[in-house]
């Protein structure tokens, strides 16, 4: 049986690959510190809406947290 990640599981590994601290993520896209560390932790499920403020914030599809597919989009710095 495979060992699938969370969604937080997923946040997790992403923002620290994209070199952010959960402040920078929560800054970015314009949640909370407090909102990112709970999503990460397992301790809260992400709305629709912050799933997507989080997901393009380190520049990923939608795709990532339905299906687990890690494609990145381009995102101008």
């Amino acid at each position: 049986m495979e060992n699938e990640l969370t969604i937080g599981e997923r946040i997790k590994i992403e923002r620290q690959q994209c070199g952010m601290t959960q402040k920078q993520l929560a800054l970015e896209a314009g949640v909370t510190q407090r909102c990112v560390s709970h999503y990460e932790l397992g301790q809260r499920e992400p709305q629709f809406v912050a799933i997507g403020k989080i997901m393009e914030a380190m520049g990923f599809q939608m795709q990532f947290v339905k299906e687990g597919k890690n494609e990145r989009f381009s995102k101008v710095y």
